[in-house]
């Protein structure tokens, strides 16, 4: 089975068991050892789905202590004004560190992709929109998430890329929120599409300036909603 099937069905059973009650909101999940043995799976896919449920808010990674399944109480769960005023700070300082890396690993991608990368990105935003299609809010967070990492993780093994991953495992409830303002789901898919096509037809200067763009927008989009008044 490939690698992308395995994290993915992975995640899939663990949000079953989340949802089930039978790994409890706030209880620590067992180590990873533990895990892998049960479910038959590779540490590197047990961890691929790990950072994927961190993403849509199933459960939280603590440095040094474990992953816990997040209580129900979310910020996710909050009017998005709210969330958004209280995390301002936060939310400008993600965007702008990514707007300073992502742009230049978009354009990279772009200069030296193989099919492989190609087809995951292709598939990706295609399973981005069915889950649009099918409403599954959880899954089109996820798969935004992975966009990103796919294009961090296949644009050259060095400190910028490696920046970049830091700052992408910080983002996660940012990510539920700004994917949950109006229109901002479809608004996604196609710029993800859009920067695809750059990286396929190795256009780099158009990678950089869709990746550029997408993020800003994001930025101006969040900003503009949080600062208009609630009628």
């Amino acid at each position: 089975m490939r690698s992308e099937q395995v994290w993915s069905a992975t995640v899939d059973h663990l949000r079953t068991l989340i949802d089930s009650g039978q790994l409890p909101a706030g209880s620590r999940l067992p180590a990873e050892r533990t895990l892998c043995d049960q479910l038959g799976i590779s540490r590197g896919s047990l961890r691929q789905a790990l950072r994927v449920l961190d993403s849509i808010g199933y459960v939280h990674i603590r440095a040094g202590s474990g992953t816990y399944v997040r209580d129900d109480d979310e910020a996710g769960e909050q009017p998005l004004r709210t969330w958004f005023s209280e995390h301002e700070q936060l939310v400008e300082k993600l965007f702008d560190l990514r707007t300073a890396v992502e742009p230049t690993l978009a354009e990279r991608l772009a200069y030296q992709h193989t099919p492989r990368v190609v087809s995951k990105l292709e598939n990706n935003v295609a399973e981005m929109e069915q889950a649009a299609a099918d409403g599954d809010m959880l899954r089109v967070i996820a798969t935004d998430a992975e966009f990103h990492r796919v294009i961090a993780g296949n644009a050259g093994n060095d400190d910028v890329a490696d920046l970049l991953r830091s700052v992408l495992s910080l983002v996660g409830e940012e990510r539920r929120a700004a994917l949950r303002l109006p229109g901002q789901i479809r608004k996604a898919v196609n710029e993800h599409r859009e920067i695809l096509d750059a990286i396929r037809r190795s256009d780099p200067a158009a990678a950089r300036e869709a990746t550029r763009k997408h993020l800003v927008d994001a930025k101006t989009y969040v900003r503009d909603y949080t600062s208009t008044a609630e009628v």
